[in-house]
């Protein structure tokens, strides 16, 4: 089913190629198809029965920031929406274009424009993709420090527009700690600029307005950010923690010991089971696989053998099955973490770590489970479309909640959806005050109606449990869509801000509609 394009009149299409070029404007149905969407696992079950009911009129590709202004400029004065796109790979349906109008695709502005070395920044504009970027930086003994698991299909300018963390975020920050300024071009055309001093207090913070904004306030056409010497030695460390809580609290004390370890990450006993081990085993892991070889793990054993050589679709047909047998595995998380930097540095802080984790841990794995992690650390994202080809549907959930809550929401979560989905989950880019619970969960539904309703029953019931129990519903992966009706409950009264910033810089809610919030300072025809 494609939906009823409004299609623009001929002048209309004339005067977008006059602003871009000839060649860079696309109105065919297979164009605007491509970019109706991004990777928001709703898009992809709409794809897989045929739909696509959120068809843009026309996709647009400038080059420069004047070219995105005359672009803000012309759409404000025909009150066509305009949605921002980066390199889609969104999880969160924030480059889906509700309201039809065109989208300005961000690839063709996608050039490094300077290294500064004495400042230790860079510029450069918002289509550059992650990799392409970092070993650019990493030829001159440089990184960003930006390694988010879709860094070969993501673009700094959406690392920005949802305030995006790496998976060395506990070393180098999310990317509010690494931007320093930006040129956003607001609806009608109007360029500015953000501070990009290393402080000010001569004026407000205007790059935390439009950090996490996706869209809703301008387009960014220019990125000053952080970089950091290239770290010349690692050290690898892995354990097994009797259960979640010990690992968890190993991660606190690390954190609030002042260390900062580049990666720090802990699974869940099933998610333990998907990452595996690893590496050879030393004497200490072997006597513990000895012992732990019960009767009840013999089964679990049986289980996952049937697993594999059964249909995975009719394996989750049945989640609350999964989960039951699940929480019955004998508690075993495995934690991981890379120390980085100078040989000094990554020593000391790999020394350090372990005099913490030795004494909670009921085994040292020594180096082989991170150093495997570090090996395949981009590959789990793909392996999703596998779990789509078997005909079920899979997504993932990052909140963020403070350590006195973490252990409490975590269970609460995997109670409140038991019944609904297969979950596991794991525990990532810590900070002295809390840490980012990352869930996953996966169904097989009984058709395309249920798909839906299942996907949309499971988001309200995991996003409502993660509020009532102190989360935030959003950490790295933005709102988009699929957040945007919850959002109301996360602003509280600051809600009434974002209005007010939404309309006096966007009054005809051409920009981004629907995003953040359902309705927010939206004109009556775009709203979806």
């Amino acid at each position: 089913m494609i939906n009823n394009r409004k299609s623009l009149s001929d002048s209309q299409v004339s005067e977008l190629r006059r602003i871009v070029g000839e060649d860079n404007v696309r109105t065919g149905d297979a164009d605007c198809w491509a970019l109706s969407r991004d990777m928001w696992p709703k898009t992809v079950l709409w794809t897989r029965h045929g739909n696509a009911p959120h068809m843009p009129d026309a996709v647009v590709l400038p080059s420069s920031t004047a070219e995105v202004s005359a672009l803000l400029k012309w759409a404000e004065n025909e009150r066509v929406a305009v949605t921002p796109y980066g390199a889609g790979s969104g999880v969160c349906g924030g480059g889906v274009p509700l309201a039809g109008g065109i989208v300005i695709d961000m690839k063709r502005m996608n050039r490094l424009l300077k290294i500064d070395r004495d400042n230790m920044c860079i510029d450069v504009e918002p289509g550059i993709y992650g990799e392409r970027l970092e070993r650019m930086l990493n030829s001159q003994g440089l990184t960003h420090g930006h390694f988010p698991s879709s860094i070969y299909c993501s673009s700094v300018g959406g690392y920005v527009a949802a305030r995006s963390a790496g998976q060395a975020s506990s070393r180098y920050g999310k990317m509010e700690d690494m931007l320093i300024g930006m040129e956003i071009v607001l609806p009608g055309g109007e360029i500015i600029e953000t501070s990009a001093l290393p402080s000010s207090t001569a004026r407000p913070e205007l790059n935390q307005i439009f950090l996490g904004s996706e869209g809703t306030l301008g387009i960014i056409t220019r990125v000053r950010m952080r970089i950091h010497t290239l770290a010349t030695e690692r050290r690898y460390l892995a354990y097994h923690f009797p259960g979640v809580k010990a690992g968890l609290d190993a991660m606190r004390h690390i954190m609030q010991s002042g260390l900062q370890p580049a990666v720090l990450r802990l699974y869940d006993e099933f998610d333990t089971i998907i990452a595996g081990t690893h590496g050879a085993p030393g004497p200490q892991e072997e006597t513990a696989i000895v012992e732990q070889r019960s009767r009840f793990e013999i089964m679990m054993d049986d289980l996952f053998s049937y697993m594999k050589k059964s249909s995975l679709k009719s394996v989750l047909k049945h989640p609350s099955l999964l989960n039951s047998a699940i929480r019955r595995l004998p508690a075993k998380c495995l934690l991981v973490i890379v120390c980085e930097g100078d040989k000094v540095q990554a020593e000391r802080e790999a020394r350090l770590i372990a005099g913490i984790c030795r004494p909670l841990a009921m085994t040292d794995l020594g180096e082989g489970p991170a150093r495997y992690w570090e090996k395949h650390r981009y590959k789990i994202s793909y392996k999703q479309s596998k779990v789509f080809d078997a005909g079920a549907w899979v997504d993932t959930m990052e909140v963020a909640v403070k350590w006195s809550e973490v252990e409490k929401l975590y269970q609460a979560v995997r109670r409140a959806v038991h019944k609904k989905v297969f979950i596991m989950a794991h525990f990532s880019h810590a900070y002295v005050d809390g840490c980012c619970i990352y869930f996953s969960f996966s169904r097989a539904s009984a058709g395309p109606d249920a798909e839906l309703a299942d996907y949309d029953d499971t988001w309200r019931t995991a996003l409502r449990t993660v509020h009532e129990n102190g989360g935030t519903i959003t950490h790295h992966h933005g709102v988009g869509c699929n957040k945007a009706p919850f959002m109301p409950d996360e602003y509280g009264a600051l809600k009434n801000m974002y209005v007010k910033i939404k309309n006096e810089l966007d009054p005809h809610g051409i920009m981004n509609p629907g995003k953040l919030l359902p309705d927010s300072g939206m004109a009556k025809e775009f709203r979806p």
